[in-house]
């Protein structure tokens, strides 16, 4: 071997280790990018099958961030996906519910499967996942989308309220499968935003929103025109009272956020860190807790990170917000640095923000909810 095509190999190599690092390259499994797929049948390596009851209680959305969405039987899941080249993908850790949903061997062999699928397929149609090392292969079809059309699309409903007199709730289901939702509660000054993944199961005729909350909310296709919630077992809610959520006419965007909506402004508010990157957050003993207090007379920004104390600049345009030259004094703690590198490393990446109530959520460029704070007076 000349040292020439030596160096070739070497070069070839490294450039595909760094491809691979950085996740999907340019045009890397494209065809994947915001499709649906429900389970078909689980071919193992020793040639024996499994076959779901229902192909709609095993799902997987892939979302063309690298996020994606599953269902598990009872359980709902998120996580992530990458694509080094043709045919290749891989599944990072996935973060799933632990309802406890009848014994099914599917249940046990997909979550231990989960990070040992590396390649695909797409073949009539059908999405074919292949293990490592023979392993296995799942097959999917593309789930039932019928039933809902003419996206993006507005459902509004006024549902009943124990305590006040009304709930206006407001649901917006984009094309990509993203949803947003408002709960808007009269007479009081509070509100519930809530976005994630939507779904279509049961031949098209239940729909599930995924939020940033545990338990998605469920419910009936009446018509292309009306949603009725059900209850938690997804059964019909066995009530006189009216729980549809009507299409209305027009697409109803929320508006952008300022400092003046909502409870308490973004500007000069105590924010004391409650949840980072979905994981709730406790201070360490005897340190001060992660918080964050924004200046709007010198666009400064001060804090804690649970060890150090932060500071660095911000710019606000809308419900746009970016922070910049972040930087923490540099003390050595035996708790707390993790969660730290972690809030400092989110803070970078933030794009959006939105206040509900007393709660302020900042959001990455994707979309995806980095971390989430609550209001602290008289700090």
């Amino acid at each position: 071997m000349t040292i020439r095509v030596w160096l070739g190999l070497v070069l070839h190599v490294l450039l595909f280790a760094r491809s691979y690092a950085q996740g999907a390259s340019p045009g890397a499994a494209s065809e994947l990018k915001g499709t649906s797929w429900q389970l078909v049948t689980f071919l193992s390596g020793d040639g024996s099958k499994l076959t779901p009851d229902d192909t709609s209680k095993y799902t997987i959305a892939l979302e063309s961030s690298g996020s994606l969405s599953v269902r598990i039987d009872c359980n709902r899941g998120r996580g992530t996906w990458k694509s080094a080249g043709a045919n290749q993908i891989e599944f990072g850790p996935l973060a799933l519910t632990r309802a406890m949903c009848p014994q099914s061997p599917l249940n046990d062999h997909i979550p231990k499967h989960w990070e040992h699928v590396r390649s695909y397929i797409i073949k009539g149609g059908h999405l074919f996942l292949s293990l490592m090392a023979d392993g296995g292969t799942y097959e999917f079809e593309p789930m039932v989308q019928a039933g809902i059309t003419g996206l993006p699309a507005t459902f509004i409903g006024n549902w009943p309220c124990a305590d006040c007199p009304g709930i206006l709730y407001q649901v917006n289901l984009m094309a990509d499968h993203n949803f947003s939702s408002r709960m808007t509660y009269q007479e009081r000054p509070s509100r519930l935003d809530d976005q994630g993944q939507w779904q279509l199961y049961n031949n098209g005729k239940t729909l599930t929103l995924q939020g940033e909350h545990e338990t998605p909310a469920t419910f009936a296709l009446q018509d292309s025109n009306t949603l009725r919630k059900l209850d938690s077992n997804g059964n019909e809610i066995a009530s006189n009272l009216n729980y549809d959520l009507k299409r209305n006419p027009t697409f109803l965007p929320f508006e952008s956020h300022s400092a003046e909506i909502d409870g308490a402004p973004l500007e000069n508010t105590y924010w004391k860190l409650s949840r980072l990157n979905g994981t709730e957050i406790n201070a360490p003993s005897g340190k001060q807790e992660p918080h964050l207090v924004l200046n709007p007379k010198t666009h400064r920004i001060t804090g804690a990170g649970g060890c150090n104390q932060l500071s660095g600049s911000y710019q606000i345009d809308g419900d746009r917000i970016t922070f910049s030259q972040m930087i923490s004094t540099m003390m050595a703690c035996a708790e707390g640095m993790d969660t730290e590198k972690a809030f400092l490393d989110a803070l970078n990446k933030i794009s959006t923000w939105r206040i509900a109530g007393q709660q302020l959520e900042l959001f990455d460029a994707s979309g995806k909810l980095r971390a989430t704070f609550e209001s602290r007076h008289g700090q």
